[in-house]
């Protein structure tokens, strides 16, 4: 017999999914059939579980990932390798933490495994928009013709406080 509880973690990412479809406004129905997004702490699990920190700490949990700040009250994430080719066009990327506090997100990515990380997306401040699906960082203009092998999401806090991470999604622009 299946487990009952399978369908609630299903739903909630179906719930999810849905919640940023609303937020991004203008992009057309079938780019969102390409949109990435990673739940954490879904079950069952989910991609999300290749995902580390460099700084600070990540650390599984139901429903929801705790994230816990280092000393300057930072946490670096690192995205699984051989990312889609959805997230190559990104044009916002969603970050949806429990709480406030958090002061700055920059998303920096890299074209292949020995390549340097490039800044593709900053913001702080009144750039930061929060919104109840999450904050919502746009994507600087560029080009965006080379595909990403990875991801590094850099988040300030405030405090050392821990907060829940409960997903990362990555919006594509409008074909």
């Amino acid at each position: 017999m299946r487990n009952p509880d399978s369908h609630i973690g299903f739903a909630r990412q179906i719930a999810g999914l849905l919640a940023i479809a609303a937020l991004v406004a203008g992009v057309a129905s079938p780019s969102l059939v390409h949109a990435q997004s990673w739940t954490f702490g879904a079950a069952p699990p989910a991609a999300a579980d290749a995902w580390s920190a460099e700084r600070g700490t990540l650390t599984p949990g139901d429903g929801a990932a705790r994230l816990q700040p280092d000393a300057n009250r930072r946490v670096v994430l690192l995205s699984p390798a051989g990312l889609p080719e959805s997230v190559r066009t990104a044009e916002k990327f969603v970050v949806q933490i429990a709480g406030s506090g958090l002061q700055r997100v920059r998303i920096q990515a890299r074209r292949d495994a020995q390549g340097g990380w490039i800044t593709i997306a900053d913001a702080s401040g009144s750039a930061l928009l929060s919104t109840a699906s999450g904050y919502v960082i746009k994507r600087k203009s560029g080009a965006r013709d080379s595909a990403l092998e990875r991801l590094r999401i850099e988040l300030e806090f405030r405090t050392t406080n821990a907060r829940e991470l409960k997903r990362i999604a990555v919006v594509p622009a409008k074909r």
